[in-house]
């Protein structure tokens, strides 16, 4: 076999070995409700997500209307999407997770502490965790946090999104992090759902304005105001009201969802 054969014949090695680790699956659909589609890698098209569908390095999920999707990995890693959410998944050389998500929620649970490791990028910051519990909404302009079990690290984009900041961010159990790019657009998205509760119930509206109208707006000063600058990206750090966070359905199913994994 002269030189330019074998030169030949490694360049075909190299691909069927890529196209073989392109094709292992990383995970699978473990529970699916509603509307969800995946596209893999290199396909234009979006495909009904079924029962234990592989999931493969560099695929997409998108998430419907009033739909949610569970993912489960290696190690006990799982995540949950919410509604109207897409997220593509691939692994590292590592062999960790690393899921980007451009838009919706997760929630995202790893049982065996210490071993266990995902990493979530959204566009406005990047979340790096081993053994910990904790849920996460993202837009193009801001990302919430909250932390259920273990710690978060959590490291934003600069103003220019041109890299990461130098700092970042610890998130421990019971508390929450929320991340803006786009301080004044913030605003906006506040004053419009602010507009839309006051649409949705007028009357009720009226009343509470006519008793807490002072208390109200001292309250969202107050919101604004704890805010702070980590180069130029606006973020606010606190404790949330963790008996307020249990009644959401969101919370709830992803718990009993969570006992499971756990008997």
């Amino acid at each position: 076999m002269d030189r330019r054969t074998g030169i030949s014949a490694l360049i075909v090695l190299f691909f069927l070995i890529s196209v073989g680790i392109a094709q292992q699956s990383i995970g699978k659909i473990t529970f699916p409700i509603g509307k969800n589609f995946l596209q893999q890698v290199g396909d234009v098209q979006w495909n009904p997500v079924k029962y234990y569908m592989p999931v493969r390095d560099k695929d997409r999920i998108k998430t419907g209307k009033q739909s949610r999707c569970e993912i489960t990995f290696s190690n006990k890693k799982v995540m949950r999407i919410g509604e109207n959410s897409i997220v593509q998944v691939t692994r590292d050389q590592m062999g960790n997770e690393q899921v980007e998500m451009s838009r919706g929620r997760a929630w995202v649970s790893l049982f065996l502490k210490g071993l266990s490791k995902i990493t979530i990028k959204t566009p406005t910051s990047v979340c790096a965790v081993r053994g910990t519990v904790y849920r996460l909404e993202s837009d193009s302009n801001q990302t919430s946090y909250r932390c259920y079990e273990g710690e978060l690290e959590i490291t934003p984009y600069k103003k220019d999104r041109s890299a990461l900041a130098d700092s970042s961010i610890t998130l421990g159990a019971g508390e929450e992090l929320i991340l803006v790019m786009d301080f004044e657009e913030y605003k906006k998205q506040q004053e419009k759902a602010f507009k839309e509760f006051k649409q949705k119930d007028m009357d009720e509206f009226e009343q509470f304005l006519k008793k807490d109208q002072q208390a109200f707006e001292d309250m969202v000063k107050k919101d604004l105001e704890a805010f702070k600058k980590m180069q130029g990206v606006s973020y606010k750090k606190s404790t949330f009201n963790q008996q307020e966070d249990s009644n959401s359905d969101w919370v709830q199913w992803n718990k009993e969802r969570d006992r499971l994994f756990k008997d």
